[in-house]
């Protein structure tokens, strides 16, 4: 065998060495992608059920967010603590969903939930965006927004049979998630 000929051998070698080095790196970055994901959806998901955030949820279920007296009370002298941790909450994870850091469907409790919440919250969020002159909030009113326009709770709910959500009876989700079932108060499902 010529030189030449054993040099192109080695070439072709290589360059298989490289592919299958290649579609390893990219397999192994799928299951890191999968791993963050994970991780992200344990933390988020600890956070959300924590005592701390039950509470505040809770507590927010229980303010008439209609009367203008509730509101003044709950954003002065200062903002009740328990209001920013709902509200920050939801900005966080809204931001991350909304620039595609987190999936989607992994989170779509997140989608059926947040218009409840912000429903509630608004109010709050329209003093606070008065008083700072700042959009506080946005990323969350935008995971809303999104979730009606594109109904995202009915796409990731077709992903079922349709004979098991007419089972499971969970057409009061559909609407963007503001459909109410009479029986529980919204901001605590």
């Amino acid at each position: 065998m010529s030189w030449e000929a054993l040099t192109a051998l080695a070439s072709v070698a290589s360059a298989l060495i490289v592919l299958v080095a290649s579609i390893a790196a990219v397999l192994q970055l799928r299951h890191l992608r999968l791993a963050n994901q994970l991780q992200a959806y344990l933390d988020i998901m600890t956070s959300f059920q924590s005592p701390e955030m039950s509470a505040a949820r809770h507590f927010l279920a229980t303010c008439d967010m209609t009367d203008p007296t509730t509101v003044a009370s709950l954003t002065s002298p200062v903002v009740e603590p328990r209001v920013l941790t709902v509200g920050s909450h939801f900005q966080m994870v809204a931001r991350l969903l909304n620039r595609g850091v987190l999936d989607e469907e992994l989170f779509a409790a997140y989608h059926d939930t947040a218009p409840r919440i912000w429903t509630r919250l608004k109010p709050v969020a329209d003093v606070l965006r008065q008083r700072a002159t700042s959009p506080i909030w946005i990323d969350f009113e935008y995971l809303v927004y999104r979730s009606k326009r594109d109904r995202l709770v009915e796409r990731f709910l077709a992903r079922y049979p349709a004979d098991f959500v007419k089972e499971a009876r969970v057409g009061v989700y559909l609407d963007g998630g503001i459909r109410q079932d009479e029986r529980r108060d919204p901001a605590t499902r």
